[in-house]
């Protein structure tokens, strides 16, 4: 039988823990960036410090969340966003999300040929997996007209990334983490 995909994840409330354990004076603020009650929609920053006396995060993390996307997402999109950006702020702390792997920020080599080549790929993967969820929520969307329209994908990954040059902007890890996403969003998961 395989191994269940959450087998090895450390929920953010692990981390958390061991983010205190770890930092006893730490402390770590959250904040809306934005939020759209109409549209459901959110987005918020979290920021952690590893003492009292910090005035800059040692890390930064961001989440966003649309509500009705997945089942906890109909009735909790903020809370699921909140705990969210707490995770990713905590990752690129270096605590772990999947037992045994460490997530340390790193910065973004400079591209060479060969990774320009593979970061056009996934840049024209993320627009057709895109476009297709689209295309299957606008049909959704003519049979419930309560859901709204979704954001146009510069628009969505300049949100959700804080980048103003959406997939340009982005490193390949960043950019099959977003495919990724959109394929489970595709899933219906």
């Amino acid at each position: 039988m395989g191994k269940d995909r959450f087998e090895d994840y450390v929920t953010v409330a692990e981390r958390i823990e061991q983010f205190y354990s770890a930092y006893p004076a730490g402390r770590i603020l959250t904040a809306i960036v934005e939020h759209d009650r109409e549209a459901g929609f959110a987005l918020i920053r979290a920021e952690v410090y590893r003492t009292a006396e910090d005035t800059m995060p040692s890390a930064t993390g961001h989440a966003f969340e649309i509500r009705g996307e997945s089942y906890v997402n109909k009735t909790s999109y903020l809370e699921n966003c909140e705990t969210s950006s707490v995770g990713r702020a905590l990752a690129l702390l270096g605590f772990e999300v999947r037992r045994g792997i460490a997530a340390p920020h790193k910065p973004t080599p400079p591209r060479d040929a060969e990774s320009e080549a593979a970061h056009g790929k996934l840049d024209k993967e993320i627009k057709q997996a895109y476009s297709q969820y689209v295309d299957a929520r606008e049909k959704a969307r003519e049979q419930d007209k309560t859901l709204k329209p979704l954001p146009d994908l510069i628009k969505a990954i300049n949100s959700k990334f804080k980048v103003g040059d959406g997939l340009n902007s982005l490193s390949l890890s960043d950019k099959e983490s977003l495919l990724a996403d959109i394929r489970l969003k595709m899933k219906g998961e």
